[in-house]
């Protein structure tokens, strides 16, 4: 009966409570144990068999891509080998400042430097602008400020600094006085031949001559784009004499990769969820036809068709929820014991949310085809 001073308080005929559904969607999935049983083994298996088999395969082609970035390519160079296109000192703070761009580290010729206190080992040293990006790690001392330098890991014990370190002088110019040495550095990745160098380093207005810049893009799919800009607008007086490169290789060794696992890895994921659809089909199907003389009374106490579909969906949602959390728990760490490693948590939340949506999607049909049969014709007694 609606209570007189709120009329609202109960909803229209045929129009049940939110909680309501809930309850009976409950009910009727714990009373029928069969088909919440075999929804819950369908879809569990399916988050399961998804995460070890296509989880473990974006766990690998993730390693497989960050060891590939590894070798550069995201890294674009600008060269002026014969110190004729002069490349502004000042093009490796405005290009840091785009959107599109990491770090940027330019260097200027080399020329050969010594320890003076230990003057039996040689290593090449350059003047360099910009930042010390995160292939470049500081091992020992500080980095330097403009004047001083820091020695590769290689090149310090050539150079016989110790360590207390030292100081380097140029050997074709002994007047050009001594460098401190603050620190030993260990490079990584594109980076690493400069373990076998001393960099020091300075103002951009203080060097003159840019030989190289190594320009690192924010992200591999903008790296085209962003040679492309610098090859029609190079940082230089005499642009056409800028030879810019990227690791086209690479790139491309990159993508085949990732698009030779990627589709294999799909196509496997649909197979497997094509089938647990079958499952889940038939199960509702199975359940909703032993079950439609039950929708024959609601239907003749005045339930609507659209009450029905949404209590079949919240049943089947609440079984298919907890059996793609039980099913994804169990993956990734099926996952983790055989690898070491596992998905990531988008990848698994989007696997057992798929799983969730297709499941619903696959009872949908048979909600709507269940509610909307004839009462008096499920009802009649022969």
């Amino acid at each position: 009966m609606t209570d007189p001073v709120n009329p609202r308080s109960t909803p229209l005929r045929g129009h049940p409570l939110t909680r309501e559904l809930l309850r009976d969607a409950i009910v009727g999935a714990t009373s029928q144990v069969a088909s919440s049983l075999t929804l819950i083994a369908a879809v569990a298996c399916t988050c399961f068999a998804i995460l070890v088999t296509t989880g473990q395969t974006a766990a690998d082609e993730a390693t497989l891509v960050a060891h590939i970035d590894s070798l550069g390519t995201r890294l674009i160079t600008l060269s002026d080998s014969g110190g004729d296109s002069h490349i502004s000192p000042q093009a490796a703070s405005i290009l840091s400042d785009r959107s599109d761009v990491t770090w940027v580290l330019g260097f200027g010729p080399a020329a050969d430097v010594t320890n003076p206190a230990l003057p039996m080992g040689r290593a090449p040293a350059r003047l360099f602008v910009g930042s010390i990006p995160p292939d470049v790690t500081l091992i020992q001392g500080r980095l330097p400020q403009p004047g001083e330098a820091i020695a590769g890991r290689s090149a310090a014990p050539v150079l016989n600094l110790g360590p207390g370190l030292g100081n380097v002088t140029q050997v074709a110019n002994t007047h050009a006085g001594r460098i401190p040495v603050v620190g030993v550095i260990e490079a990584t990745g594109p980076l690493e031949f400069l373990n076998d160098a001393v960099l020091i380093a300075a103002n951009a207005d203080e060097v003159s001559d840019v030989r190289y810049l190594y320009i690192m893009a924010s992200d591999v799919t903008v790296v085209s784009a962003l040679q492309a800009s610098l090859r029609d607008s190079p940082p230089a007086e005499h642009g056409s004499a800028v030879s810019v490169e990227a690791p086209s290789g690479a790139i491309s060794l990159r993508e085949m990769m990732t698009g030779h696992l990627g589709a294999s890895a799909r196509q496997l994921m649909a197979v497997v969820m094509g089938v647990m659809a079958l499952v889940v089909c038939a199960t509702v199907l199975s359940s909703a036809m032993s079950h439609r003389r039950d929708f024959g009374r609601r239907r003749a106490l005045g339930a609507s068709r659209s009450s029905l579909v949404i209590g079949v969906l919240t049943q089947v949602a609440i079984v298919t929820i907890g059996a793609a959390a039980l099913g994804t728990a169990v993956g990734l760490i099926t996952v983790h014991a055989m690898t070491g490693s596992a998905p990531t948590w988008r990848f698994s939340c989007g696997v057992a949310g798929l799983t969730t949506v297709l499941a619903l999607a696959s009872t949908l049909p048979i909600a709507v085809f269940a509610a909307t049969r004839d009462p008096l014709r499920i009802l009649r007694v022969p």
